[in-house]
């Protein structure tokens, strides 16, 4: 089941990339969850498919030129951790950022309940679950 549950992100991450939002939200639970970045000010809790929708237009809204680079999935059976890298402009201040941010995704019957992003690796690796190795 939780090769199943890695490719369910995959495809969540490539129907975004092709901007088919809506194909991404059938992956999610009616009742999924959805938390930003622990540092993030504007990081609320998103519930069912209009709150992941208000999440991610908040954590967009946020960016000018914003882009996203899927590096790895890492299965963790019910859980999957992705890494990528982010860059942009900060609409407000015009700070330009290039980062990793990872997210925990949390399944059940392939279907996303809960979606955790991080900045620090090793928050998302313990997370999911997963021990960082030396």
């Amino acid at each position: 089941m939780s090769q199943e549950n890695v490719d369910v992100v995959r495809a969540i991450y490539s129907a975004w990339q092709l901007g088919d939002y809506r194909a991404a939200l059938e992956r999610f639970d009616e009742h999924v969850e959805w938390f930003g970045p622990p540092d993030f000010s504007n990081s609320g809790v998103g519930r069912g498919h209009d709150g992941v929708r208000r999440a991610l237009g908040t954590w967009i809204g946020a960016w000018d030129d914003y882009q996203f680079d899927l590096r790895e999935l890492i299965d963790s059976g019910d859980r999957v951790l992705a890494a990528g890298w982010q860059r942009g402009r900060g609409k407000g201040s015009g700070v330009e950022v290039s980062e990793e941010i990872f997210s925990v995704w949390t399944l059940r019957a392939r279907k996303v309940i809960r979606q955790q992003m991080f900045r620090d690796r090793g928050q998302a690796l313990e997370a999911a679950g997963l021990q960082e190795q030396p």
